[in-house]
C-alpha cells in the first residue's frame, strides 16, 4: 500500500483528512480509487494507520482508520549527518539517499572550502528539501521524518551533535588504517557524522573537530566525491549500528 505523511491534527475521531497535494497524487499519479482503496498514513509519531479512502466531502478527501500499529524501535536509528552546502542537485541527492539509509537528522554547514556559503535557507528551497525528504521517507517505509536543521558555520556545528553520540569526522587526511570499525559502534546510542565539501576539510578544521571530541576516520584508500562520501559513511554507520543491537 502507498504511504503518506500527514500533520497530526489531520487525524481525529478515527478519520483522516488528506491535504490536497496528497489527494492529487492519489488520483492523478497513482490512479487510486478515492472511494475504497486503502493506504498507510503516518503522523511522524512513529505510529502507522491503515486507512480506507472514503472519497471527497466538501472537496476534501477523507478516510477511515481501520488499524493502528505501534512504532517499531528497531527501524529507527539515531544517525545524524553533517554535510557541506554545495550545488543544488548534490544536496538533493544527499537528502534523498540519506533518508533512505536511515539518517535521522541532517545538519548542513558552511566550512572553509564550501561551494555554497549562504547560511540563509530561503522558503522555497526549504520547502523543496522537505518534500524530497518526505517522499524518500514514504518510499523507504520510514515511520518518522528526518529533521532538517538550519545551516550553520563549521565551528558552531561542532557543538550541535549530542555529546553522548559516537562522533566521526570523515577526512581524506586520516590514515587508511583508521577506516570505520564495527567495535566503534558497540553500545552506541547515536552516531554523528561530519563529511566535508568538494575540496575537503582543512588541517585546521580537522584539529578543531578532534579537539571537540570527534574521531578522525577514513572511508578507504580512494578519494570520494563529497556526495559519495556522505552516502558511504551513512551506509556503513547504519549497518554497524543495526548489527550492534
Amino acid at each position: 500500500m502507498q504511504r503518506f505523511f500527514v500533520e497530526s491534527d489531520a487525524i481525529q475521531g478515527g478519520k483522516v483528512r488528506f491535504p490536497e497535494s496528497a489527494a492529487r497524487q492519489m488520483e492523478k499519479v497513482l490512479r487510486l480509487d478515492l472511494a475504497r482503496d486503502e493506504v498507510i498514513v503516518l503522523d511522524n509519531s512513529g505510529k502507522s494507520y491503515r486507512v480506507r479512502l472514503n472519497g471527497r466531502q466538501a472537496g476534501l478527501l477523507s478516510g477511515e482508520i481501520l488499524e493502528t500499529k505501534a512504532p517499531d524501535p528497531r527501524l529507527e536509528l539515531r544517525l545524524e549527518l553533517g554535510f557541506s552546502l554545495t550545488k543544488r542537485e548534490k544536496v538533493e541527492w544527499i537528502l534523498q539517499k540519506g533518508t533512505e539509509l536511515g539518517v535521522s537528522v541532517f545538519r548542513p554547514f558552511v566550512s572553509e572550502r564550501s561551494l555554497d556559503r549562504d547560511l540563509k535557507l530561503e522558503h522555497a528551497r526549504q520547502e523543496r528539501w522537505n518534500a524530497i525528504i518526505r517522499e524518500a521517507a514514504e518510499q523507504s517505509q520510514r515511520s518518522r521524518l528526518p529533521e532538517l536543521c538550519a545551516p550553520r558555520n563549521f565551528r558552531e556545528l561542532l557543538t550541535a551533535f549530542p555529546s553522548e553520540s559516537v562522533r566521526l569526522f570523515a577526512w581524506e587526511g586520516a590514515a587508511p588504517e583508521l577506516q570505520m570499525r564495527p567495535e566503534w559502534f558497540r553500545g552506541a546510542a547515536a552516531v554523528g557524522l561530519l563529511v566535508g565539501p568538494e575540496g575537503g576539510f582543512s588541517l585546521e578544521e580537522a584539529g578543531l573537530a578532534k579537539a571537540a571530541g570527534f574521531r578522525l576516520c577514513s572511508l578507504g584508500r580512494r578519494v570520494l566525491r563529497m556526495e559519495t562520501a556522505c552516502l558511504t559513511a551513512c551506509a556503513l554507520s547504519a549497518h554497524y549500528l543495526e548489527t550492534a543491537r
